[in-house]
């Protein structure tokens, strides 16, 4: 097996290591739920169907009064015993999601009572998919706000914050449909840290005083608003009561265990740089050709001091953005970067090297891909700076090796964030 097909493979196992059906079974017994609760799933994120199905394993089916799940348009499927509802394409809120958001706070209001347990299965990519504008604000508003801060490279927690101002479910407002119930939320982070409060907007989660929305727009230079948007980011909400109980029960940790594992089955010193890689993704894939590009690399500062010994393997976990132009083409952040780090090699660097930057739900932004993994052993490549300028990458690794180094694995019906694998070797 070839370095790059060892890396390839650790990647791959690292989607089954987070198997989140698994870690729904593995948390239920810890909950400690009374045999008299009339429990009721609702499970929403990249993960919701496979998290659903784990509840459905650990709990008596009698116990479970009903099973709702908010699941993306690409995991379609009608085989399941549920009431499903699928919208969210290409990741963003849409009429479906809308309809769905609607449709579950009906169920949550008919269904609560005081012996009713609402066990919430929470993961990345909730947000699209549970949502409600807060009137005056429509849909499409609101996404235009969205769209401009991810223009601007606006972190997933700006994205939240604001998310929650303009929403009626997001920040804990989901918990005002529940007055005589239980709430428990199991939750996969997809947010570097695991802030409970910002994993799918936190809907379950009675929200602390922090920057507000307002504020993050001001900092990112984002004005003249829609009136509707004025209006709902200066209005006072009232406080959000009850005792929810929210649990992180996988993260990006657990994929990067699993990854450190593989590779040192596979011979490498493997060093686990960090779990909260962030900031841009282009900029940080320059510093990955840094490293390649160096003769002596042990004070780079992206390895933040990891122990050197060849053959070498970086492990990195965490979620970067991309600032976008005014033409922008197709693309997403992993492939950003690793178009970044080509772009940036020297001919014929000291090191041999592997690297790879995908994300774990198998996704990279509004695109069928993982992400992208670049070597050594590959041809020269042709204008890549000109694909980088126009956030084209995915056209980029489309056509450069053949379409060899686009990552597809499929929607991997899970989410904790993105991985970051760099293996050096040194030249004879």
């Amino acid at each position: 097996m070839t370095t790059r097909q060892m890396v390839k493979t650790a990647f791959e196992r690292c989607l089954k290591a987070v198997n989140p059906r698994l870690a729904v079974r593995e948390a239920l017994p810890h909950l400690n739920l009374s045999d008299s609760s009339k429990i009721i799933v609702i499970s929403f994120g990249k993960a919701s169907i496979q998290m659903a199905l784990g509840a459905h394993d650990h709990l008596n089916s009698s116990r479970i009064q009903k099973t709702l799940i908010l699941a993306p348009e690409s995991q379609r499927t009608s085989s399941l015993p549920f009431d499903i509802r699928f919208g969210a394409a290409d990741n963003l809120p849409d009429e479906n999601s809308l309809e769905a958001t609607r449709h579950l706070i009906q169920e949550i209001r008919k269904a609560d009572s005081p012996s009713t347990v609402f066990l919430f299965l929470i993961s990345g990519g909730g947000s699209a998919l549970l949502t409600a504008p807060r009137p005056p604000v429509t849909l499409k508003e609101k996404l235009e706000v969205i769209k401009r801060m991810q223009a601007k490279g606006a972190t997933i927690q700006e994205l939240n914050t604001v998310r929650q101002k303009l929403s009626d479910v997001k920040g804990g407002k989901l918990l005002r449909n529940i007055q005589k119930g239980q709430s428990i939320s199991l939750i996969i982070s997809d947010v570097i840290g695991n802030p409970i409060n910002l994993i799918a907007s936190g809907p379950t989660v009675i929200p602390k005083h922090g920057i507000s929305a307002k504020e993050v727009l001001s900092n990112l230079g984002i004005q003249n608003l829609p009136e509707s948007v004025d209006k709902v980011l200066n209005e006072r909400e009232d406080p959000i009561s009850g005792n929810p109980i929210n649990r992180i029960i996988s993260s990006n940790s657990d994929a990067l265990s699993s990854i450190s594992e593989s590779l040192k089955d596979s011979g490498f010193h493997v060093a686990t740089v960090t779990s909260s890689l962030s900031g841009n993704a282009a900029e940080i894939g320059k510093q990955f050709a840094e490293i390649i590009n160096s003769e002596d690399i042990r004070n780079h500062s992206i390895l933040k001091g990891a122990e050197l010994q060849y053959p070498a393997a970086f492990v990195f976990g965490g979620e970067t953005t991309v600032i976008l132009g005014k033409n922008p083409g197709k693309g997403g952040r992993n492939q950003e970067m690793v178009l970044s780090c080509l772009s940036s090699l020297i001919p014929s660097p000291p090191h041999r090297f592997v690297f790879l930057s995908a994300g774990t739900d198998g996704q990279d932004g509004p695109t069928d891909v993982a992400g992208a993994i670049i070597s050594s052993e590959d041809p020269p490549a042709s204008s890549p700076s000109e694909f980088l300028k126009n956030s084209d990458s995915y056209s980029f690794w489309s056509q450069y090796n053949g379409g060899r180094s686009h990552l597809k694995t499929g929607p991997s019906g899970t989410n904790v964030m993105d991985i970051q694998i760099l293996v050096l070797e040194k030249r004879e």
